[in-house]
């Protein structure tokens, strides 16, 4: 067995293979700690490629990093959690983007055009974390290349003023229809070969990839697994609605028992979105049945 991920799309420690493992290894997730070596799937610099023939509505054939697609079979390990365009991330997200080299986790993004509100101030923190250098700044006030932008995302999570935009009606739901054919290209060649274990423990607002953690918006529940990725979403889903909400957490509303807890915190964003639209296209069922154990 052996560890894995692959290249990030955006800026930092986890955009190529040495980097990338020196930072896994910081954090712990060495031979010594883990019993297992780690591999980059998609190699030093994402360019190990296997592509995959899906023909669904957004894409005929994905990108799949070529050394998950080689192995024999696979356990998903996803941290429950909060998700600025997804909704939330799980099972799902976790094959969509963290299967895919950057090349497919640009092919999933993709949504534009950002837009900047007048109350940019100017202070170049998008145009600092921009994978492409497509920002810049004008007389104070930041401008989008819209030839240049891939839809990563990480201008709009970086923006303290909340001046970047996207038309989250359209854009969003295309969004999560791509990352769930990313994430049926990437178990497609290994049918009944693949577990999944999410972890509903500190679940947070917003993305691991935030260089950041905030509170929980609400209580630990506990780990599920599941040999379906829609099922164990869908009931991961359902247990954290099922929580009373955080007051103290970035939680804005919907904190009673019952309430969509992750529109509470991106009120733009249906996350249930991804899971039916995984449904739609065969990746397994929205029906679960929870066994406790």
């Amino acid at each position: 067995p052996f560890l894995t991920d692959t290249n990030t799309l955006y800026l930092g420690g986890r955009s190529n293979a040495v980097e990338h493992i020196e930072t896994a290894i910081l954090h712990g997730f060495d031979y010594a700690v883990a019993g297992a070596p780690l591999i980059i799937a998609d190699g030093l610099n994402g360019k190990n490629i296997h592509k995959v023939t899906i023909n669904r509505k957004h894409f005929s054939e994905v990108s799949i990093a070529g050394d998950i697609a080689a192995a024999d079979s696979m356990i998903v390990l996803s941290h429950f959690k909060g998700h600025i365009a997804a909704g939330f991330g799980g099972a799902l997200k976790n094959l969509a983007m963290g299967c895919a080299p950057p090349e497919g986790k640009r092919a999933q993004h993709n949504a534009r055009p950002f837009t900047i509100a007048d109350n940019c101030t100017g202070c170049a923190s998008c145009m600092k974390v921009c994978p492409k250098d497509a920002i810049r700044v004008v007389a104070k006030k930041s401008v989008i290349d819209q030839e240049l932008c891939i839809g990563c995302f990480e201008c709009l999570h970086a923006c303290p003023e909340h001046a970047i935009d996207i038309d989250w009606e359209t854009e969003i739901p295309q969004f999560m229809e791509r990352m769930a054919e990313y994430a049926y290209g990437a178990v497609k060649e290994k049918e009944g070969k693949v577990g999944y274990m999410n972890f509903l423990i500190r679940i947070t607002p917003d993305c691991d990839c935030f260089p950041f953690s905030d509170a929980p918006i609400v209580p630990d529940i506990g780990i599920l697994a599941s040999t379906d990725p829609v099922a164990i979403d869908a009931a991961g889903f359902d247990l954290v609605n099922q929580q009373q909400g955080y007051a103290d957490s970035l939680l804005a509303s919907h904190h009673h028992p019952g309430g969509d807890k992750f529109k509470g915190v991106h009120a733009q964003t249906d996350g249930y979105r991804q899971i039916r639209y995984a449904e739609e296209i065969g990746m397994g069922t929205r029906n679960y049945e929870l066994v406790r154990i």
